[in-house]
């Protein structure tokens, strides 16, 4: 049997063509009324139900154009539930479709990005991560970045910032995954740790939804060893169980998985409690300044002493000065990762200058 396709990780969102009935709904009146006035002051026809307003034959994305300019504060926005009917539906079948107005503006807002995603326009930037005790290149982080139509290159901050507002963050982080794992193949690097980011809040079965990512490393032969998956926005995790079968789940089929920015709150020392990953990265915020700071020192050293005896291996991030990556070298770390070894550029580097340790 055929699965119907994901309307969360597979499906951008889109306005309908042509001309549509649209339902907005809201259980506070007032709010009713305020868009009636606006609708009636646009001259649009509409029928008003209880909690409901239909706008019959009207051209959607015209429609929510035009309340773009309209005085709603963002709790207002959130609050208006939008959708509309295919034909032959009747306005119960659109309640499971309904969405904040917020998003709707948003897909109007953000039409250069979901063009971005829906042509694939995505890139892969490689952050070497290094062995300093060997003095050669460990693995490599790979970063997303987006492809503008001119090719100018889009800063990761906007895509998530977009993904957020328009409520794709599922689609934008299966893609991620998928593009992180061809490229890496394609440039060769498939006998390196390759580290890839990945959002659990935005995974609810793992079978299900990471089925593409598995696929996709073992159609490309990658040694499962060899890809790491990073745990990032530990803050925004309220469910530690569900992670952790998420963790379990790739490690059942051979990956690696690691927590990112470690100390830099309760929740990421609760993460790495709770879910004993295969490697931790050291925050920036806990590095900086860890050759003059004691409390620095004693607490990534104590935190070096904690995981080691449980087999967890450590890789310092963000590293910037000489003097920092040699007092974390003196204290056991080995794996480093930092602008002080290289920035991350779409193409693999694989030659460091180390002549500086010493």
């Amino acid at each position: 049997m055929h699965e119907k396709p994901c309307p969360k990780c597979e499906i951008l969102p889109k306005f309908p063509e042509g001309k549509v009935d649209v339902v907005i709904f809201s259980s506070i009146d007032f709010l009713i009324q305020k868009i009636v006035k606006l609708l009636f002051e646009n001259n649009f026809s509409y029928t008003l139900l209880q909690g409901q307003i239909l706008i019959p034959e009207v051209n959607m994305e015209k429609l929510i154009s035009i309340l773009t300019n309209q005085p709603l504060s963002e709790v207002e926005k959130e609050e208006l539930k939008v959708g509309f009917l295919t034909e032959g539906e009747n306005l119960f079948s659109v309640i499971p479709r309904l969405k904040p107005l917020s998003i709707y503006l948003a897909i109007l807002r953000y039409t250069e990005y979901l063009e971005i995603l829906e042509r694939r326009r995505l890139t892969v930037y490689f952050h070497p991560i290094v062995n300093l005790e060997r003095k050669e290149i460990y693995g490599f982080e790979c970063l997303i970045r987006g492809v503008k139509g001119s090719g100018e290159i889009l800063n990761p901050s906007y895509l998530f910032e977009a993904a957020r507002a328009t409520d794709t963050l599922f689609f934008l982080d299966r893609i991620c995954r998928e593009i992180c794992i061809k490229t890496a193949a394609v440039k060769g690097l498939k006998d390196h740790k390759i580290f890839i980011n990945f959002i659990p809040t935005v995974i609810y079965d793992p079978a299900f939804c990471l089925q593409t990512t598995i696929k996709w490393a073992f159609q490309l032969d990658w040694n499962p060893e060899n890809l790491v998956f990073e745990v990032v926005e530990t803050e925004k995790v309220k469910d530690f169980e569900h992670l952790n079968k998420i963790l379990e789940y790739y490690r059942k089929h051979g990956f690696k998985t690691a927590l990112d920015d470690v100390g830099t709150g309760f929740s990421s020392l609760e993460a790495l409690i709770k879910l004993q990953p295969n490697y931790i990265k050291i925050s920036r915020e806990l590095i900086e300044g860890i050759n003059r700071i004691p409390i620095k020192f004693d607490l990534i050293k104590a935190l070096i002493h904690a995981v080691s005896s449980h087999g967890i291996e450590v890789i310092a991030e963000g590293v910037e000065r000489v003097e920092e990556a040699k007092t974390l070298y003196k204290l056991g770390v080995r794996l480093m990762q930092g602008f002080l070894f290289a920035k991350p550029y779409p193409e693999p580097i694989y030659q460091l200058d180390f002549s500086w340790l010493k």
